[in-house]
């Protein structure tokens, strides 16, 4: 098996990141021209806002939090050389928690089922941790 095949899930992480800049900026930027939002706003994110400029924010925050050990432990794979099969399920099931936390973020804003996608991406992350300092020390 490859060891670049982690990377998918490593690009795929990044394309979400980048996809939720574009759609913060966005939303700024429609709730500015509509007059919804003052664009001093910009400079300190401290005034009140509707829910759905808050939300977006915080999303785009999030993938800043958790998701780094995510990246620490993918690049520590390929400096260890310690990719396998394992690596691959656990990445992917982290990546596709996360993609489905910020649907559900973004779109109908559930918080159950959010939390629950948030324990099962953090799960496969802790497990793969675990795993990975398992098989290296």
């Amino acid at each position: 098996m490859s060891k670049t095949l982690i990377l998918y899930p490593f690009i795929s992480m990044i394309l979400l990141t980048l996809f939720l800049y574009v759609q913060n900026y966005l939303v700024n930027r429609k709730a500015i021209k509509n007059g919804i939002v003052k664009f001093s706003y910009l400079k300190d994110y401290k005034s009140d806002v509707p829910s759905y400029i808050t939300i977006s924010r915080q999303t785009l925050k999030n993938q800043f939090e958790l998701p780094i050990f995510f990246y620490l432990l993918i690049l520590m794979a390929l400096i260890f050389d310690k990719v396998d099969l394992v690596d691959l399920i656990f990445s992917w099931i982290f990546v596709i928690s996360r993609y489905i936390h910020c649907y559900i973020r973004l779109g109908y804003h559930n918080i159950i089922h959010r939390a629950y996608i948030f324990e099962i991406g953090m799960l496969a992350l802790v497990i793969w941790w675990i795993t990975f300092l398992y098989n290296i020390l």
